[in-house]
């Protein structure tokens, strides 16, 4: 019997972008199949467009925005309770080949030892340009923390490439893996949630893999458009914290050749500087305090979505930051660097 699959798509503000999904979904032909949208307290309830134009499609109300992690944790559980074999997180502002489904499927099978799969994703307005393939996490042999592992196309006879991260645009799931680590941490709530969720399944035994094939096309960064810069960097800043916290040190486990805790720290702080001077250089003043107050946030232990409080540590860390740049000017760093 073929597996039950389950496609989860996260709503918020962003309906135009979800029917234009689901029409490419609605292109699917596996038996198997159910897709739910998890709506994130939207301003306009969804449910009388999706259920006229999408009645196959089960729709979920959520009473707050949970964020990427929350909001995909209400499908995922229902997908498990309902005996999904696969789940397919899936951002809503994508559109998928028909062959989506069959592929993953094919994958899964095939190689029992990955329990966290993804296509290749390509750029909405260049559909034949590759946004984001494999990545590599906190590798000594590469500047970044993130860093490409570039994935050979073959739309044929796609093979799978061992990877340290799977891009939470299309992220499928084997039953196994939630069934043993458990749901996405609420405490990133947007941002480096998948990181931590791959590296979680890794710890755990299982490995990730990347489909050797274009099988989705995504507009990029479409959700950070709607709701502005200031808070990536806030996420960014604060969640790549934790993110370190939680897989970096003496007693956590390596993966490949990562760097040790000391210098995995010193490369954050210089990241989190230079972030900081880049807003500052282009007049983003907003977006450089938020950077400032998502290294606080992480300091005091504050997660969850942002919340307007008193933090009294970004005054030292700007007072900080600002007489680096004052006493030596602030280094550039590359792009590979930078992410």
């Amino acid at each position: 019997m073929q597996p039950n699959v389950w496609i989860v798509l996260v709503n918020y503000n962003g309906l135009e972008d979800t029917c234009a999904c689901l029409e490419s979904i609605a292109k699917i032909e596996y038996p198997r199949l159910t897709t739910v949208v998890v709506d994130n307290a939207s301003q306009v309830d969804p449910r009388p467009v999706l259920n006229e134009r999408f009645g196959w499609c089960r729709v979920m109300m959520n009473p707050v925005n949970a964020g990427w992690a929350g909001g995909n944790n209400v499908g995922l559980k229902a997908a498990l309770i309902a005996g999904a074999d696969l789940v397919v997180l899936l951002n809503n502002d994508t559109v998928v080949s028909p062959q989506l489904v069959e592929r993953v499927v094919a994958a899964a099978a095939a190689n029992p030892e990955i329990g966290i799969l993804g296509p290749v994703i390509n750029e909405m307005n260049e559909p034949a340009l590759v946004q984001t393939d494999g990545v590599l996490f906190n590798h000594e042999r590469d500047a970044g923390f993130f860093s490409r592992e570039a994935v050979p196309l073959d739309a044929e006879q796609p093979a799978v490439r061992e990877v340290d991260i799977v891009n939470g645009c299309c992220i499928a799931i084997r039953r196994e893996v939630a069934d043993r680590i458990g749901l996405i941490d609420e405490r990133f709530f947007l941002i480096h949630e998948e990181s931590d969720y791959c590296l979680r399944a890794r710890e755990a035994g299982f490995r990730c893999g990347v489909i050797g094939q274009s099988l989705v096309w995504h507009k990029h960064s479409a959700s950070f458009k709607r709701s502005g810069q200031r808070i990536q960097r806030y996420y960014d800043a604060r969640n790549l914290h934790l993110l370190l916290r939680t897989h970096v040190g003496p007693h956590r486990p390596t993966h490949g050749a990562s760097r040790g805790g000391r210098q995995s720290w010193l490369h954050y702080y210089r990241y989190a500087y230079w972030r900081y001077c880049l807003e500052r250089e282009q007049g983003q003043d907003d977006a450089a305090l938020a950077v400032l107050e998502g290294v606080a946030d992480a300091w005091r232990g504050h997660y969850g979505p942002w919340a307007r409080r008193q933090r009294l540590l970004v005054g030292p860390l700007r007072a900080g930051f600002e007489a680096l740049r004052w006493w030596k000017g602030w280094a550039t760093m590359s792009a590979a660097e930078a992410s």
